[in-house]
């Protein structure tokens, strides 16, 4: 199920090295390849039904800094009666989060300075997260070839399209070009936060209609038993193209794009 955010889709600037328009973009959906059945679960001894809930396994209180000590009244809404607090598991309905400093201080999200750690030596580096992606945009130089994709590990697929026909025939038009050449865009996609992805715009041909997806990944597949082949190769086998570099996340582009404009000088 969509969340609301992708009820009627988000909006997206899609821009190549012909096209700049504003798309939607929603999650993909999947097709089930076995039945999933409802389960229920039930007592074996009475045959009641079991649910399952999250329930809380430890917690504490803090005031000032300090861990309080507890005490709990229980009571059996039909008996009026005391139930110890050894015989009743808490169940956790909802929650939330609250940032506390080291003396036990609530702060605002916006009272709070986000650190990048090195791993190696323990410094720290101040850092602010990534917005939101609302343009995701493809040089030329970003186009490669499709089998590109079959080396990474996609993680989220979306759709991409357009509720305009202007804008749809556009983006038909860029299908249609990038299908002929076997091509796919590669570019980066954050939904905000400290995560980036690598993202993947492949366009495909399905009953007679299209649609843009964009793939979503953060993770190279790894081949741990490759082997040689037990007889002669006699059909020369295509392998698929190797992407040697990756387009850089958004703190590296200036200086790829430096090291570029100097190569070519």
């Amino acid at each position: 199920m969509n969340s609301p955010l992708f009820l009627w889709g988000v909006s997206l600037r899609f821009k190549t090295g012909d096209i700049d328009e504003e798309v939607k973009y929603k999650p993909a959906g999947n097709e089930l390849l076995l039945p999933k059945p409802e389960i229920r679960m039930r007592s074996i001894a009475d045959g009641k039904l079991v649910q399952q809930v999250r329930v809380v396994a430890q917690r504490r209180f803090q005031w000032r800094g300090k861990d309080l000590a507890s005490e709990i009244k229980l009571i059996d809404p039909e008996t009026q009666q005391p139930v110890p607090s050894s015989e009743a598991l808490e169940v956790m309905d909802h929650y939330k989060y609250k940032f506390l400093d080291e003396a036990g201080n609530e702060l605002k999200e916006d009272d709070i300075q986000h650190y990048a750690v090195n791993p190696e030596t323990g410094a720290e580096t101040p850092v602010q997260p990534w917005e939101r992606t609302k343009v995701i945009e493809v040089p030329e130089d970003n186009w490669v070839d499709s089998t590109v994709v079959d080396a990474f590990l996609i993680t989220n697929v979306y759709e991409i399209f357009s509720e305009e026909p202007e804008v749809a025939k556009k983006l038909f038009e860029e299908a249609e070009k990038r299908l002929k050449k076997d091509q796919v865009g590669i570019t980066t996609f954050s939904f905000g936060g400290f995560i980036q992805y690598y993202c993947f715009l492949v366009p495909m041909m399905k009953d007679g209609k299209f649609v843009w997806l964009m793939k979503l990944t953060d993770k190279k597949l790894a081949y741990n038993h490759l082997q040689e082949p037990p007889t002669e190769v006699k059909v020369p086998i295509r392998e698929g193209a190797k992407l040697e570099t990756l387009p850089p996340v958004q703190a590296l582009v200036v200086a790829v794009a430096a090291k570029k404009k100097k190569g070519s000088s």
